[in-house]
């Protein structure tokens, strides 16, 4: 699947053929968000039509042909042509120093034209002249939203996403749609508790056009997670929701070994579905940071592990399956703290001060309030599972909790 995608010069709209290529691994309901659509602040752009993109000396040998790399060319890049001095060239031309890649660029909303290369096709620019015909035209059509549905018990709905929009990149995008392909195929199997929706989008105006439009409706949702960057990298990275202390936060915390990010406004979709007003618990789970990704928007990022994307997947479903299958906990009595001097669980002599086993008990009692898991307890109290789960027992047996 990755390898048929991969072929496809994606952009923000005129995803047809990658659609049509998903739909052979899952089953798919498509939303088509018309350009010019207005998306809370953002319109949806016109669809980007690249006839040919090419730089030549002014001998007529080709130095850059983006019909051979699509990323050779800014992504969204208008029309020019006609011949330009190396001087001013060098304003419309983007290179990553130090890297032997090509990077990706785009200029959704600008109107910018230009080129990428990599550094050493920019060291052989050694002339004063040269001529750029790019040919380019905006037309209106529909970004096309893709979902899978797997319906649970309860309305209330787990949201997963990735994007299908990046061209020739694997890692970044396409390793994120794989692990999300086979979830479905792991869910699907499940008696599940929750709603689960997967969703194949433009990255940003996708994710903020199903807000907008109101197919996710943040009342509904439990929490998020975005999935990237899953293909290449030993360690698992888990950048938290904006809550920090969300339950699904603390399960993966508590259950997996995992290096911890703190939510920070930058990144990809959790950004959108963190928003102001809108305020989803969001969180990624990757295998290395974009940011720390080497290959991350440019022409290498061209390989990934399946076998590591496989065993991410095992680790996405088994989060999921705690997630449901965690037990809450709620006091019995109406309110207040419990007696708890009756069922021997309190010092007999009032004295400033509370000792290990006092403190458990009353973490465990402050978050029995049906909302909070074992894990919830471990994170928030700071004690260690075994002796959580001793005192739980302990609390159930008393029917404090």
């Amino acid at each position: 699947m990755i390898s048929k995608l991969f072929k496809e010069n994606r952009s923000l709209l005129g995803n047809e053929k990658s659609f049509k290529i998903l739909e052979q691994y899952l089953p798919l309901k498509y939303y088509k968000i018309p350009s010019g659509t207005k998306c809370f602040d953002w319109p949806v752009p016109k669809k980007w039509v690249l006839k040919k993109a090419i730089l030549k000396d002014l001998s007529g040998n080709i130095i850059i042909d983006a019909s051979k790399n699509i990323l050779q060319v800014i992504n969204y890049s208008n029309s020019f042509q006609g011949k330009i001095s190396k001087e001013d060239l060098n304003n419309k031309l983007h290179v990553d120093k130090g890297i032997s890649s090509i990077p990706y660029r785009t200029a959704y909303y600008s109107g910018k034209w230009g080129f990428c290369l990599s550094e050493e096709q920019y060291s052989q620019l050694n002339d004063k002249e040269y001529i750029v015909d790019i040919q380019s035209k905006f037309v209106d059509s529909e970004m096309i939203l893709g979902e899978c549905l797997i319906k649970g018990e309860s309305e209330k709905e787990i949201i997963l996403s990735s994007y299908l929009c990046h061209p020739n990149q694997i890692n970044d995008g396409l390793s994120g749609v794989q692990l999300l392909v086979n979830l479905y195929h792991l869910l699907k199997q499940n008696k599940n508790k929750y709603t689960y929706r997967l969703f194949f989008i433009s990255e940003t105006i996708g994710s903020i056009a199903l807000l907008s439009q109101k197919i996710i409706k943040p009342k509904n949702v439990e929490f998020a997670m975005v999935a990237t960057c899953v293909g290449i990298g030993e360690d698992l990275h888990y950048k938290k929701t904006h809550l920090g202390n969300h339950t699904i936060d603390n399960i993966i915390i508590d259950n997996f070994p995992v290096f911890q990010h703190e939510f920070k406004p930058w990144g990809s979709d959790e950004r959108q579905f963190s928003s102001p007003k809108i305020r989803i618990p969001t969180c990624s789970l990757m295998r290395t940071r974009w940011q720390d990704f080497v290959n991350y928007h440019t022409s290498n990022d061209d390989y990934v592990s399946i076998e590591l994307i496989n065993k991410t997947s095992e680790v996405y479903f088994q989060i999921l399956k705690l997630y449901e299958t965690e037990k809450r906990y709620i006091i019995n009595h109406e309110g207040g703290e419990p007696f708890l001097q009756q069922h021997q669980l309190y010092r007999t002599i009032g004295k400033p001060g509370h000792s290990d086993i006092g403190k458990i008990i009353n973490w465990i009692i402050f978050l029995s309030d049906g909302k909070n898991t074992i894990s919830d307890i471990v994170i928030k109290s700071g004690f260690n599972r075994y002796e959580i789960e001793y005192f739980i027992n302990i609390l159930i047996e008393k029917g404090v909790i």
